[in-house]
């Protein structure tokens, strides 16, 4: 009986694989550089199988996730591409890595010399990507301008001659480049990446990969494109500043749609769902659409949103439920079993989402639960 119950039935994310082309496309000619895919938190909610096997046949360079287990999962689907893992993963791990053919950060010295040693006694050799802390304060070797700089080329020439470490390449996160009014500090990332790699080279070691632009630093700052970019949040159609933008060059391609499950009418004076937020004071049509928080519709957006239905849009009302929420259709020809466009295209942008609930657009895609079944077309 499961697999009689159509993926649209209630509410589902369609994921439209011609818009994830057109953005690899856009980030790809913007750098002129292999693009390393950022596929973690299962592709920011859009489905990192199945946009990993799309992307992997369609131009993507190699990809990048949070941790082992993501890692893992896309190589047991078939994904055979360089796939770097961005966060820490325990040394006790060597022999996975080693197994599954996966590049590791090596988010310090201490964790390269753990990596080392582990490789060694599971005698296997454990591919790295060194990381640099030019600004961010967060992972990474820390080289955050002229006093550290020094050391930080020590410490990474030591990492590259550990015996049972091959390592690739070497990177720094980016964390102001979505800010115009910051790019003094995001020239000082970069500068202090520069030095570091260009002190590392002067002493011999050849760096396959040096790699700092995220998905801001790809459309902002050409400076940083390095020998190959990361495209994240850009990939999925969606800005870094989480501003909304029109008629932008990207595409965006996750869109969540939901369905009317019943029209009702009401006299004046009626109120609408918990709390009573709202109360019309005319005659009221309302469509009750089979969405909610449990589905990733954030409840901040109660009152302050709205849906399309049939080409034309209508404000949400009243308080955003577990698995409900209603619309005021007026009198308009709207009926049950109608769809119903919630965010996406064709409806409110995420990125408008975002500035409602007071978070960023990456944590709006990354919210829309499995309860909402994810649709791929156009792929």
């Amino acid at each position: 009986m499961k697999n009689e119950i159509k993926y649209n039935s209630r509410t589902w994310a369609e994921i439209d694989f011609s818009a994830l082309k057109h953005n690899l496309t856009v980030a790809r000619n913007a750098s002129n550089r292999p693009v390393m895919c950022v596929i973690k938190a299962n592709a920011y909610g859009h489905g990192a199988v199945e946009c990993g096997r799309y992307l992997q046949d369609n131009g993507a360079a190699a990809f990048a996730v949070a941790c082992i287990d993501e890692a893992i999962e896309l190589r047991e689907n078939g994904i055979h591409l360089p796939i770097l893992i961005l966060g820490y993963t325990s040394s006790e791990f060597a022999p996975l890595l080693a197994e599954y053919d996966l590049i590791q950060t090596a988010v310090d010295f201490s964790h390269a010399e753990e990596l080392n040693s582990a490789a060694e006694n599971a005698n296997v050799r454990l591919k790295v990507h060194v990381k640099i802390d030019t600004g961010m304060g967060r992972a990474g070797i820390l080289a955050q301008g002229e006093k550290h700089i020094p050391s930080a080329i020590d410490l990474v020439c030591r990492i590259f001659d550990m015996s049972n470490l091959d390592v690739e390449g070497m990177y720094t996160h980016m964390s102001v480049a979505d800010t115009e009014s910051q790019n003094e500090y995001t020239n000082w990332q970069i500068a202090n990446f520069e030095s570091v790699r260009g002190g590392v080279e002067a002493r011999g070691k050849h760096i396959k990969y040096c790699h700092a632009s995220n998905s801001a630093s790809i459309l902002n700052h050409k400076r940083a494109h390095f020998d190959m970019v990361r495209e994240g949040i850009m990939l999925y159609g969606l800005y870094p500043d989480s501003l909304p933008v029109e008629n932008g060059i990207l595409k965006p391609v996750m869109t969540l749609k939901s369905r009317v499950g019943q029209v009702k009418e009401f006299p004046e004076g009626s109120s609408v769902s918990y709390g009573r937020t709202f109360e019309s004071h005319e005659r009221l049509r309302t469509a009750v659409i089979t969405a909610g928080y449990a589905d990733g519709y954030p409840r901040r957006l109660s009152n302050n949103a709205f849906v399309v239905i049939n080409g034309k849009s209508y404000n949400q009302i009243g308080r955003v439920c577990m698995d409900m929420i209603m619309a005021d259709i007026k009198y308009d020809e709207v009926k049950r079993g109608d769809e119903v466009i919630l965010f996406g295209n064709g409806g409110m942008s995420v990125e408008a989402v975002s500035q409602i609930v007071g978070t960023i657009n990456y944590e709006i895609t990354c919210l829309v639960t499995q309860r909402a079944k994810r649709h791929y077309i156009n792929g």
